[in-house]
């Protein structure tokens, strides 16, 4: 009994051992193959580096056109994907659309239909690199797709906004909360003002993360002509809508109500004290220079901070901190005065 329960052991072992080798054999092959593979590409970008930088100077494209072998097609993507990120001329992106759009739609057709994720998320970025806004339809097709991930549909509304679809004002209005920031206020930035426009006539009706970013859009963009809306919420009972209309006035150095603007001085918010010195500052609001010496002796150092660089953009800045070094009884106010002075490189 002893000597059959070996026996087994041993077979068992042998046939292990047997597909144990035979897998290391074809993993192997595999990695020979895919090495051989990559080395037959790499080749082939070398041989055709040069015909596709004369492409894109010139528009002839002469023997790059892919052929039927998978090498040299994967070649010239990666050399054109190498291009796109390093020319940005708009004749340059006219001539990249162009070939892609020519020799690359089914491809790209197919990959975005592909089961794996990461196929279709590289074809969504090859979409943006090689500027296929003619493949918008199929963008629209996968975005409502029951399977497709929030970051497939994050890159989406990416592409929508770079292509100006007049899509994705309805999509922005209906985005998924779990958006970060930096990325609805890339896509925001994209937006023809037409389409920002659109999605502000329904400011009221969106989510309180895209009213922030709004803002702050209408601040970065210097979209002067939307200051009355962030007039009217400079009184919302939201702080936070407050505090970034606030830094929306400071952007865009627009006129601001000084009777509401002085209600901020008195704020318990820190934040909003800082925003209030910052506005004062950029509008070089001379009432409000006694309020911002004041705020020198704030709690808060960032508030301190924002207050001296504000008084140094007033004309007789230096001097009026000079005053409140000598004549001031406030040692915070002093430390703070005298920190400005030195970063402007005032001897005192």
């Amino acid at each position: 009994m002893l000597e059959i329960s070996l026996v087994v052991l041993f077979i068992l072992f042998l046939t292990m051992f047997f597909i144990l080798i035979s897998l290391f054999t074809y993993l192997l092959f595999i990695k020979h193959f895919h090495n051989q593979k990559r080395k037959k590409i790499d080749d082939l970008k070398e041989t055709y580096r040069l015909d596709m930088f004369h492409f894109l100077q010139s528009g002839e494209e002469g023997s790059l056109q892919p052929d039927k072998t998978e090498e040299k097609f994967i070649a010239l993507i990666e050399l054109l994907n190498e291009y796109s990120n390093v020319l940005d001329s708009e004749d340059v992106k006219g001539k990249i659309s162009e070939f892609a759009n020519k020799h690359l739609t089914n491809y790209m057709k197919s990959e975005l239909k592909q089961r794996r994720w990461s196929l279709r998320m590289n074809a969504l970025y090859s979409v943006e690199d090689f500027y296929m806004n003619h493949l918008v339809g199929e963008l629209h097709k996968l975005y409502v797709k029951k399977n497709v991930t929030r970051t497939e549909k994050f890159q989406m509304l990416n592409l929508f906004a770079k292509f100006h679809d007049d899509q994705i004002v309805y999509y922005l209005k209906n985005v998924d909360p779990a958006i970060s920031n930096f990325t609805l206020l890339s896509i925001l930035s994209l937006l023809k003002e037409e389409q920002f426009n659109e999605l502000a006539d329904d400011f009221g009706a969106l989510s309180k993360q895209m009213q922030y970013m709004m803002i702050e859009t209408i601040g970065k963009k210097q979209y002067l002509h939307h200051i009355n809306l962030i007039q009217k919420l400079l009184e919302n009972s939201n702080e936070e809508l407050r505090i970034r209309a606030l830094k929306a006035f400071a952007n865009t150095g627009a006129p601001i109500d000084e009777a509401i603007l002085s209600k901020f001085f008195e704020s318990t918010s820190w934040q909003v004290r800082m925003m209030a010195a910052k506005v004062a500052g950029v509008r070089r609001l001379s009432p409000f220079k006694d309020r911002l010496v004041s705020l020198l002796s704030d709690r808060e150092y960032v508030v301190r901070s924002e207050a001296a660089k504000a008084i140094l953009q007033f004309k007789g800045g230096v001097d009026l901190l000079r005053k409140v070094v000598s004549e001031s009884n406030d040692g915070f106010a002093k430390d703070m005065a005298l920190e400005w002075l030195g970063k402007e490189g005032v001897e005192y």
